[in-house]
């Protein structure tokens, strides 16, 4: 029987990297939930890979995953909720109403409702939630305030359905630092700890997105 995976911010990064790891088996069934696909996800099969387009940033999106009805039956599901925005990186006084709602959006509310759906609609399935964190869910930075605390909300989300929800699995995997477009973005930023984040990059001490998903696909099927 297929493995179905239902992966957030499908399209780059560490959400691509788990796509191309997960494509090598034909048993598993991809749903992308992004706003785009890239050249590599358009050559897979319609019968291992679908595209969900989905702005994460967008209200209704309960509604917009009904699909998931028609393309999952009794498999087993695994739920990556990897998208998550950074930016902006400033001080608290200088956010506007507009970075707040677009940042909490993506990175708190379109996980709360994909996981609501999940555990009303497919209960009877077995489910694994897995929760791409970051050591920002556990320590303050200066200047991260929106995301630091949208990881550390996420990170408990999932603490308080593990109690709720004991027969299904649920993860909060910090993955480390990777050499991603985030991590770009952060260097280019202007915050208090910026050096230190380039100096990783220097060093070579950012992990390929590659090596990260299949340690940690290893850790969760």
């Amino acid at each position: 029987m297929k493995k179905i995976f239902i992966i957030t911010g499908a399209n780059r990064g560490l959400g691509s990297a788990f796509v191309n790891v997960l494509m090598e088996d034909q048993n598993n069934f991809v749903i992308s939930i992004s706003r785009s696909v890239n050249e590599v996800q358009k050559t897979y099969a319609e019968s291992n890979f679908y595209f969900l387009n989905i702005d994460l940033s967008q209200n209704s999106i309960d509604k917009k995953i009904t699909i998931l009805k028609k393309l999952i039956n009794t498999e087993a599901i695994y739920f990556i909720n990897n998208a998550s925005i950074i930016k902006p990186i400033s001080k608290i006084e200088d956010l506007d109403e507009t970075n707040i709602d677009h940042t909490l959006s993506v990175n708190v509310k379109s996980t709360i409702l994909i996981t609501k759906y999940l555990l009303q609609h497919f209960n009877q399935n077995k489910l694994s939630f897995i929760n791409i964190s970051s050591g920002a869910a556990n320590r303050p930075i200066s200047h991260w305030s929106l995301y630091c605390s949208s990881k550390a909300f996420i990170k408990m989300f999932f603490n308080v359905a593990e109690t709720e929800y004991p027969k299904h699995r649920f993860f909060n995997i910090d993955p480390g630092v990777m050499d991603t477009n985030m991590q770009e973005n952060i260097r280019e930023s202007n915050f208090p700890e910026v050096s230190n984040f380039k100096n990783l990059k220097v060093d070579g001490k950012l992990k390929s997105p590659k090596e990260v998903a299949i340690e940690i696909l290893n850790t969760v099927i």
